[in-house]
């Protein structure tokens, strides 16, 4: 995830560099590795406060990275632009772009009861932050639907490498829909497993599954069986007309700003999406502030407009720093190994 991250950052920085910068000052990107450890993020980001003194700060990719560094933005007084899927209170300093885990958990449920008429729901899902948070919000919102309930639900561990005693149950518990909320990769355990018990059960799959590795190693499977996984329009940018807004605004500008940087073989994946986002809204609050005073582009974020992006659109307020305030991915299943929308445009 940290690779396409920072490619992301590099390019969109060169790219707008060459055109003027902003405010007429040239943007200058310091990068530093966590290296996926929550010690060393809160390393990195009192060193870039203290000793680099920048503006603001932006990342990381993985949750436990973004906890820890928001208490130190809040101390220094910061601004803290978080990409990565954070769940957090209300804080002065810190603005999250998406929807987070509970709008998309909420918008999951809505689709497996709504658009794919599920009434008895079985869940699985990791017992990391992100299974786990989804599976509290499902928990609490499933009683918005009086017609529908989670009849069974089955948890795994992210190192699991077998999973038919809990698919066992679930193919027992005979449910109208699987919900899988994990990772591609314990989704593709899953899926070997669904295949190995011979279930036709209709599933829908969250976000994390919809990665291009998981196409690549359980394709075929869900594929067969019409699974629909909820995740961004960016894993299916080229099945897009090139006259829709979604390839004039977002996929093609990203996809030609890395090209120009690294080569026509580099094509835009699912990671590099969130610095998109967030390079537009730092440059929106930039010009907003006029300055790159911390309080002055602190106070521009909850001013900042942005009614679209690859993540959702961007409108904080006093009272709300979580970006997006729906979730925008979209229903996709697999053909021949590659994402396609569900929908027809």
């Amino acid at each position: 995830m940290g690779t396409p991250t920072k490619e992301a950052f590099e390019a969109l920085t060169e790219d707008i560099n060459k055109k003027g910068g902003v405010l007429g000052r040239q943007l200058e990107l310091i990068v530093e590795d966590d290296k996926s450890n929550p010690t060393n993020a809160v390393i990195a980001a009192t060193k870039l406060v203290r000793d680099r003194n920048v503006a603001i700060l932006t990342g990381p990719t993985i949750t436990d990275s973004g906890m820890a560094m928001i208490p130190v933005c809040e101390q220094e007084k910061t601004p803290f632009l978080v990409i990565g899927p954070v769940v957090s209170t209300l804080k002065k300093w810190t603005f999250i772009i998406g929807p987070g885990d509970t709008r998309s958990a909420q918008h999951f449920l809505e689709y497996a009861v709504k658009n794919m008429g599920g009434k008895r729901l079985a869940l699985i899902h990791g017992t990391d932050n992100y299974g786990a948070t989804a599976a509290r919000v499902l928990s609490k919102e499933i009683n918005r639907y009086p017609e529908a309930s989670i009849v069974i639900e089955e948890k795994f561990e992210l190192s699991d490498t077998n999973m038919v005693p809990q698919m066992t149950k679930i193919k027992a518990a005979n449910p109208d829909v699987l919900m899988i909320y994990g990772a591609g990769t314990t989704g593709s355990v899953i899926a070997k497993n669904y295949k190995q018990l011979g279930m036709t059960t209709p599933v829908l799959g969250s976000s994390g599954m919809s990665i291009p590795e998981f196409a690549k190693m359980s394709g075929s499977i869900a594929e067969e069986h019409k699974w629909i996984m909820l995740g961004s329009n960016i894993l299916a940018g080229e099945k897009y007309p090139e006259s829709h807004p979604f390839r004039k605004v977002l996929y093609d500008p990203l996809k030609q700003a890395l090209k120009r940087k690294f080569g026509q073989s580099k094509e835009p994946g699912v990671f590099h999406a969130g610095p998109f986002d967030g390079m537009r809204i730092l440059v929106e609050a930039l010009k907003q502030a006029g300055t790159d005073d911390r309080a002055a582009l602190r106070d521009a974020l909850e001013k900042v407009r942005i009614p679209d992006g690859f993540v959702g659109g961007f409108e904080c307020t006093p009272e709300d720093h979580q970006g997006a305030k729906k979730d925008p991915f979209i229903p996709l299943i697999i053909k021949n190994g590659e994402w396609f929308p569900k929908e027809e445009f």
